[in-house]
C-alpha cells in the first residue's frame, strides 16, 4: 500500500542522538509516511532504539546489514520504498514536525521532480544558528537557473518524487566515503524538468565533532574520484556540453577549498592526487579562463602550481614579489612603530585622537 512519503534513515553508531531524531520523524503532522531505517553495522545502542520505536509505530522498517557506509545503507532501502515521495534524514539530525506536509504540498502544487529546502546549521561550541539564506525563485528548470541548485549537494536539502528517483536510478555512491551524496545530487538536477524552492529552514543539520565530515583525513581525496563520478554521468546523460564550465568551475572551487582543509602533512599527497586527476577540459579551463576569474585567490592558486601557461605564471610571481618587496620596506617601520612608538606613548600617558576630535582641531 502506498505511503505519501517515504523517509529514509542510515543508522551507524548515534545512540546520543537517535531518539531526538526518531521523535521528529514519527511525530510528522504528515501521518501517512513510511520510516525505513537501515541499522548499517552498529555495535552500540542504536539497534535496541530502533527496535524500541519499531514496537511502538508499525510504520517503522528496519534493515539490518553489516557496516557498509551511509551511501550504501541509503541504496539498500530503495526496494523498499512505497511512498509516492521519498526524503531522507540522518540520524544525528533532527526534522521540524511539519517537514513532510509542506515538502509534499509544495511538490503538489509545482509539480516538481524534487523540492528543494534549507537548512540550519547546530554547532557545539560557541552555540549559534546559521540559516542559509539564498533568495531563489520558486520553479527553476532552465539549465541557467539550476546552477545555484548544484552547490546544494546536502542529502537534506532534496526532497524527492519517487518516480522521479528511482526511473532515473538516482543512488548514492557505494562504499565508506564521504561526499556520496554529489553524485545523485549531480543527477538529479541536471535530469529534472522542474525543481521547487521552499524558502523554510525545517532540517536541523548537526556540526559535530568526530563526525565523518568532520574529519578530514586521506579518505577525502575521495572527493576527485566523486567529480570523476560526476564527469561520467553528465558524459553519459548527454548533459556535459550542457554544465561544462559550470562543472569544471565548481570541481576546481572543491579541490582548491579541499586543499587548505588537510594539514601540511597530507595537503603535498592531495596536490599530488589532484595533478594525476586534472583533466584536458580542466587544463584548457585554467589556461583559457580562469586566468580571467573575478575570485583572484582561486585563479592564483591554480596559477602557482602550473595550470594557467608561462605568462600568468610570470604575472604571478611578479606581483607576488612586488608585495613581498612592500612588505619587507614596511617592515621597519611597523616594528619601530609596535615596539617603541606605541609602548613610549602609553607609558607617557598619551591618548589616541579621535577623528571627531581631530576634526575639531582643524
Amino acid at each position: 500500500m502506498q505511503s505519501q512519503v517515504s523517509i529514509i534513515l542510515p543508522v551507524y553508531n548515534v545512540e546520543p542522538y537517535l531518539r531526538q531524531c526518531l521523535d521528529s520523524v514519527v511525530n510528522q503532522t504528515l501521518r501517512d509516511i513510511q520510516i525505513i531505517c537501515v541499522n548499517d553495522g552498529s555495535t552500540d545502542g542504536s539497534p535496541a532504539i530502533l527496535e524500541e520505536y519499531a514496537a511502538r509505530d508499525p510504520r517503522i522498517e528496519i534493515i539490518h546489514q553489516e557496516n557498509q557506509g551511509g551511501g550504501s545503507a541509503r541504496n539498500a532501502a530503495y526496494s523498499h520504498i512505497r511512498g509516492k515521495y521519498t526524503y531522507f534524514v540522518d540520524p544525528d539530525d533532527w526534522i521540524d514536525l511539519d517537514l513532510c506536509q509542506q515538502c509534499r504540498d509544495k511538490a503538489e502544487a509545482t509539480k516538481a521532480d524534487f523540492v528543494v529546502l534549507r537548512y540550519i546549521e547546530h554547532y557545539p561550541e560557541p552555540k549559534c544558528l546559521r540559516i542559509f539564506d539564498h533568495t531563489l525563485p520558486e520553479i527553476r528548470q532552465s539549465p541557467e537557473d539550476k546552477h545555484e541548485i548544484f552547490g546544494w549537494t546536502g542529502t537534506c536539502q532534496r526532497f524527492w518524487h519517487s518516480d522521479f528517483l528511482l526511473s532515473n536510478n538516482i543512488k548514492f555512491s557505494e562504499g565508506k566515503r564521504p561526499c556520496n551524496d554529489v553524485l545523485p545530487s549531480w543527477k538529479g538536477t541536471a535530469l529534472a524538468n522542474r525543481i521547487a524552492v521552499l524558502n523554510e529552514p525545517l532540517y536541523h543539520y548537526r556540526v559535530r565533532q568526530g563526525s565523518y565530515q568532520q574529519i578530514i583525513c586521506k579518505k577525502h581525496f575521495i572527493i576527485m574520484e566523486t567529480f570523476g563520478e560526476v564527469d561520467k554521468m553528465l558524459h553519459e546523460t548527454g548533459f556535459y556540453k550542457t554544465y561544462k564550465e559550470f562543472f569544471i568551475k565548481t570541481k576546481l572551487e572543491h579541490y582548491y577549498a579541499y586543499s587548505w582543509r588537510f594539514d601540511s602533512s597530507l595537503r603535498s599527497g592531495f596536490l599530488q592526487h589532484m595533478q594525476l586527476h586534472m583533466t584536458k577540459d580542466d587544463l584548457e579551463y585554467c589556461r583559457n579562463t580562469l586566468s580571467l576569474h573575478h575570485d583572484r585567490t582561486l585563479r592564483d592558486f591554480y596559477i602557482s602550481h602550473g595550470y594557467c601557461g608561462q605568462l600568468e605564471m610570470m604575472k604571478y610571481y611578479f606581483r607576488l614579489c612586488k608585495y613581498l618587496f612592500f612588505e619587507l620596506v614596511k617592515w621597519p617601520e611597523r616594528m619601530l612603530r609596535h615596539n617603541i612608538i606605541k609602548p613610549l606613548k602609553k607609558l607617557l600617558g598619551v591618548k589616541k585622537q579621535s577623528r571627531i576630535e581631530k576634526n575639531e582641531t582643524l
